[in-house]
């Protein structure tokens, strides 16, 4: 009787530990096959803020805690780009979390900070934006930009101004107040501008001039 009772009793007990570990089994499953999968083709790329080696679709899914060096080029465009002011480490940390929030706000994305495929959609067409500075047309036929502009030229403008310390606000292509002031402490350098805060033909004469 004792020996049925006891082997009753360790069926009893191992029940429970058997469903516990079928659950543990089935929640590790879940987990891996949730977990994005990190393209190894990107592993032996040199980070060097450049994103013309990596395409939306295929580029590592990025979140916090991700240690790679697309983090480390996330971070060095985010720096130009003036959302990030950290370290560029490859790592996730909670800065990189909250830079990509504030771009992704600034493109009018989804800010959960996350770098995904539209986020990396933004990310390389504002690094395709920044990789050329230069003012390629006449100034006589660039737009004349104040407070309000939007567009290319201003985004243009803002990283021009940035680059040479005259502005250290967000490149975002709008005109705003902070734009302003830089183009006024631009143009009191030269003599023949006015320092209106208002880029015009020989204002854009000037930074053509100077790039």
């Amino acid at each position: 009787m004792s020996y049925k009772f006891s082997r009753f009793f360790t069926i009893l007990l191992g029940f429970p530990c058997t469903i516990y570990l079928m659950l543990v089994f089935l929640n590790t499953s879940v987990k891996a096959q949730n977990t994005p999968l990190y393209n190894q083709n990107y592993l032996s790329i040199t980070a060097d803020g450049n994103l013309n080696e990596y395409s939306p679709t295929t580029a590592p899914f990025l979140v916090r805690g991700t240690v790679t060096p697309a983090v480390k080029d996330v971070q060095l465009l985010l720096k130009k780009l003036g959302f990030y002011n950290g370290v560029a480490d490859s790592i996730y940390d909670y800065r990189t979390f909250s830079s990509v929030i504030n771009f992704q706000k600034s493109r009018n994305l989804f800010a959960d900070g996350k770098v995904g495929l539209r986020t990396w959609e933004a990310l390389i067409k504002a690094d395709n934006s920044t990789s050329s500075t230069t003012v390629s047309n006449s100034p006589n036929t660039l737009p004349v930009l104040r407070i309000g502009s939007r567009g290319q030229a201003v985004r243009e403008l803002q990283e021009f101004l940035k680059q040479r310390g005259y502005y250290d606000g967000v490149v975002d292509g709008y005109y705003n107040a902070a734009t302003s002031l830089a183009v006024q402490a631009f143009q009191e350098l030269y003599p023949n501008l006015r320092d209106d805060g208002i880029v015009g033909p020989r204002t854009w004469e000037v930074i053509k001039n100077n790039q």
